[in-house]
């Protein structure tokens, strides 16, 4: 398992544009800016290496990413809509974090390095969201939440 330390010094290393906002109990917080395409977004990512004894899900333990600006676009009527790709936070069911992968595949562990992995999923996701904007489908691919799972899918808190 990753330290929070390996986390911190990859992130500043791979990417420097990202900073550390906020330091906490094993964890730590992000902000900076992705552009997969013409348009910067401030992304925020928050994680906190869980302990063992913890005994969470990989639903709980991945890292939090969300998009702080621009707000992501909401469409009711569009192909999966009205966002595709998002958890909600059991706290304030307004607040969406992405879903960059399938925690029932294991695609990522707390053995993974944040810089190596969610960030480019983070730049992936945002390129698929923009061609969501443009042609009303998702062509990112992945398995969709379906509304009876979404109760299911809800994160708690870092």
């Amino acid at each position: 398992m990753k330290s929070i330390e390996d986390q911190i010094q990859a992130m500043a290393r791979r990417w420097p544009g990202f900073k550390v906002i906020e330091r906490f109990d094993r964890g730590a917080c992000w902000e900076g800016i992705l552009a997969p395409s013409k348009r910067e977004y401030l992304v925020q990512v928050k994680y906190r290496v869980p302990l063992v004894i913890e005994n969470i899900s990989l639903l709980n333990a991945q890292p939090r990413v969300q998009v702080i600006n621009p707000a992501l676009e909401l469409h009711p009527d569009y192909e999966e809509g009205p966002i595709p790709h998002v958890y909600k936070w059991i706290g304030d069911l307004s607040v969406r974090f992405l879903c960059l992968f399938d925690p029932s595949e294991r695609e990522w562990s707390c053995d993974d390095l944040i810089a190596d992995t969610t960030i480019f999923w983070a730049v992936e996701w945002l390129y698929f969201y923009e061609g969501w904007l443009i042609t009303k489908k998702w062509h990112g691919g992945g398995r969709h939440i379906i509304p009876e799972e979404q109760g299911a899918k809800r994160l708690e808190t870092v």
